[in-house]
């Protein structure tokens, strides 16, 4: 464990609130129009990045006003729909917001603990194709395996020979 428990339970309870609010804002809203705000998702990220110390993103002028923009549509995509829709309701809006700046929160400081301990990263990088490896020549062999009682005649012997392979390559 590198990181100390309590950065995990922040973790948490941010990725709680945020699946929370979003699921609870469909109460309110219909399935687009929650998309949609979902989908804006880059500019709350974009200014968070640039203010979280650890970070102090930078992004290039051509960026924010694409961003913008974006937001820009949603408004009118939104006043189009709370016009059109039977089910719309600030309320909805309130809290699939409050779901998108926790997202933005989430992905910032999951980069921010992995930038301030790199081991986070490389141990469980390792670990993982390590892991992934064995489990993979596992399930390979086992497969190699259970075919082997199928084949009739000669490619028995070719089924027998791919296990044999399998075995001692992963010996190696």
């Amino acid at each position: 464990m590198v990181n100390p428990w309590k950065t995990y339970v922040k973790l948490s309870a941010v990725l709680m609130g945020s699946h929370g609010l979003t699921k609870g804002s469909l109460a309110f809203l219909n399935y687009p129009a929650q998309l949609m705000f979902k989908s804006t998702k880059v500019l709350p990220v974009m200014v968070m990045g640039a203010f979280i110390p650890g970070l102090r993103r930078k992004y290039p002028a051509h960026e924010y006003v694409s961003a913008i923009l974006l937001v820009l549509g949603l408004i009118l995509f939104t006043l189009a729909d709370a016009q059109t829709s039977p089910s719309f309701s600030v309320i909805g809006v309130i809290m699939v917001i409050g779901a998108v700046v926790m997202d933005s929160f989430l992905g910032n400081l999951q980069e921010v603990i992995f930038n301030m301990n790199p081991e986070t990263t490389q141990a469980r990088l390792s670990e993982a194709a390590s892991l992934e490896k064995h489990v993979l020549l596992k399930k390979l062999r086992d497969a190699l395996e259970s075919l082997k009682g199928r084949v009739v005649g000669r490619n028995k012997d070719d089924v027998e020979e791919a296990i044999a392979m399998g075995l001692i390559w992963r010996q190696k």
